[in-house]
C-alpha cells in the first residue's frame, strides 16, 4: 500500500495475506480482523493449514513505480514487509517468498522493513546471496514481552545485517534491562482494536527509551495505544477532536509530562564502503589548493568519522555536507561530491537547509548575547522617583504626608552616604519613632 498509515514507514508490501498465531503479542492481530472482514469468498486465510491468500501481478508491480519515483525525486522511502502476513512463515505460498527476494533487488532505491516473530527461521529463509545482507533491507523482530520477546533479540543480532531493528508493539510488560548491542533500532507502541485491549503503562515505553539513549540506539515512538496507564498505573485518557483518542498517536494531544516521550528517530548509516568513498573524496580533492585542500582534509576526516557510525546526529552530518557544498559548488562539482558518497541529492539538499536553520538560529542566539541593556538617562531616572513618590504619598492626610516626605529625605540621605560595592547603592531602612501614616478620610 502507498502512503501507509503506519508512522513508521511510507509503503506496505504484503507478498501474501494469512499467518498463524504464535505468540501472545497475537492474540488481537489485526490484520486477521481485516482479512476476515474483506473476503470475498468464505476462505479464511488464517491459521495452520489455512491457505494463504496470493496478490495480484498488478500489486507486484507497485514496488517498482515506487522505486522509480524514489529514484528520481532522490529519497529512500521505507517498505513494510509485511503487514497482514509474516515474511518467514512456514506456510508461505511456494516460490512467493523468492519472488519477493527478486524484488527487493530490483527495487535498490527503497529500504525493506522485514518484521518477524519467527525469529528462528529467518537464516533458514534468507537467500542464499544474502552474505553480510542486502544493503537495502533492514531485519526486525517483534518483542512484546520477556518470555517470547527477549530471546528473539539474541537471535536477531547474530545474523548480519545492515540495520536491526525490534517492534516491541503491543507492549504488555516491563521488558526491564534490554541488552541493544547489534540493535540500531527500536519502535515502541501500545495495542489498539476495539475489545479486550491491553493497556501499556508509559514507565514501560519510557525505560525503553532511555535505555535507547543511553544505548545510542535510534528510538520511535509510535503510540500510547488505546487504553494507556500514567506511572502510577491509573488510566490515561488521550483526547483528540474531543473524543478519546482510539490509538494515543497524535503526539500534540498527548499530556505535557509525557513530552520527554515525543520521540520519532530514524537511524542514520552509511550504504556505502568506506573505503571507496574515501578513495572518491581523494580523487574529487585533486586539484584543490593549499587552503581549500586542507579544508577538504578536516571536511573527509570528519565524514569518515561520522558516516563510519551507525547511529549519527543529522545535525552532525548536515553541518559537514555544508561546508563540501560551500567548498565545491563554486568549483562546479557538487554534483560530483554527491555521487561520490552516495548521497541523493534531494537528501543532501535537505540537510544543507537544515544546517542553514541552524546557522540562523546560532547567528540570532550570539546576537541576543551581545544586546546591550539600555542606558537609563536623568529623565528616566526622574520620572521613575515621580511615579514611586507620587505612590507613596497618594491617599495620606497633609500632616502624614509632611511626615512621609522627611522619612524619604532621610533614606536617600543614608544610601548617599553608604554606596554599595560596585557603584549600585545600598538599601538601608531609617527607623524613626513615628507615628503611624494614617490615609486621608475620603
Amino acid at each position: 500500500m502507498q502512503n501507509s498509515a503506519i508512522n513508521w514507514t511510507d509503503h506496505t508490501f504484503n507478498p501474501w495475506e494469512g499467518c498463524t498465531k504464535c505468540s501472545p503479542g497475537c492474540k488481537n492481530c489485526y490484520a486477521e480482523a481485516i482479512n476476515k472482514r474483506c473476503l470475498r469468498e468464505k476462505i479464511n486465510n488464517w491459521g495452520k493449514g489455512a491457505p494463504r491468500k496470493q496478490q495480484s501481478a498488478q500489486y507486484w508491480e507497485q514496488p517498482l513505480a515506487w522505486d522509480r519515483k524514489a529514484a528520481k525525486a532522490g529519497v529512500r522511502p521505507r517498505v513494510f514487509c509485511a503487514s497482514t502476513a509474516d515474511w518467514a512463515d512456514d506456510e508461505a505460498p511456494a516460490g512467493v517468498r523468492e519472488k519477493l527476494f527478486e524484488l527487493i533487488k530490483q527495487t535498490p532505491n527503497l529500504d525493506w522493513l522485514l518484521l518477524t516473530k519467527r525469529a528462528t527461521n529467518i537464516e533458514k529463509y534468507l537467500p542464499k546471496d544474502w552474505d553480510k545482507g542486502y544493503p537495502n533491507v533492514w531485519l526486525g523482530v517483534s518483542v512484546e514481552n520477556k518470555t517470547n520477546g527477549l530471546p528473539r533479540i539474541d537471535t536477531l543480532r547474530e545474523i548480519p545485517a545492515v540495520c536491526r531493528f525490534l517492534s516491541c508493539e503491543p507492549l504488555l510488560e516491563d521488558l526491564g534491562k534490554v541488552d541493544l548491542t547489534g540493535i540500531h533500532w527500536v519502535i515502541v507502541g501500545g495495542e489498539t482494536g476495539k475489545k479486550d485491549v491491553r493497556s501499556m503503562n508509559v514507565g514501560w515505553a519510557q525505560s525503553l527509551i532511555r535505555q535507547c539513549k543511553e544505548q545510542k540506539v535510534a528510538p520511535w515512538f509510535k503510540q500510547l495505544g488505546k487504553l494507556p496507564l500514567d506511572l502510577k498505573g491509573e488510566s490515561l485518557f488521550v483526547m483528540n477532536d474531543r473524543k478519546r483518542s482510539p490509538n494515543g498517536e497524535n503526539w500534540d494531544a498527548w499530556p505535557e509530562e509525557l513530552a520527554h516521550l515525543r520521540v520519532r528517530e530514524i537511524p542514520h548509516f552509511s550504504q556505502t564502503d568506506p573505503a571507496a568513498v574515501e578513495a572518491s573524496l581523494v580523487e574529487l580533492a585533486k586539484g584543490l589548493d593549499g587552503e581549500r585542500a586542507a579544508k577538504e582534509l578536516q571536511l573527509r576526516a570528519k565524514l569518515l568519522a561520522v558516516d563510519g557510525q551507525l547511529f549519527l546526529k543529522r545535525a552532525e552530518k548536515a553541518s559537514i555536507v555544508k561546508g563540501y557544498y560551500d567548498l565545491y559548488l563554486p568549483l562546479k562539482k557538487w554534483s560530483a561530491f554527491c555521487r561520490a558518497v552516495n548521497l541523493p541529492r534531494r537528501t543532501g539538499y535537505d540537510l544543507l537547509e537544515a544546517e542553514r536553520g541552524a546557522e540562523a538560529m546560532r547567528a540570532k542566539s550570539a546576537q541576543s548575547g551581545k544586546k546591550e541593556k539600555p542606558k537609563i538617562t536623568p529623565q528616566v531616572v526622574a520620572e521613575m522617583v515621580n511615579k514611586t513618590v507620587s505612590r507613596l504619598l497618594k491617599g495620606l492626610s497633609p500632616e502624614n504626608r509632611h511626615e512621609a516626605i522627611k522619612l524619604i529625605r532621610d533614606v536617600i540621605d543614608a544610601e548617599s552616604k553608604a554606596p554599595k560595592e560596585g557603584g549600585e547603592m545600598a538599601l538601608h531602612v531609617v527607623k524613626k519613632d513615628t507615628a503611624p501614616l494614617v490615609p486621608m478620610a475620603a
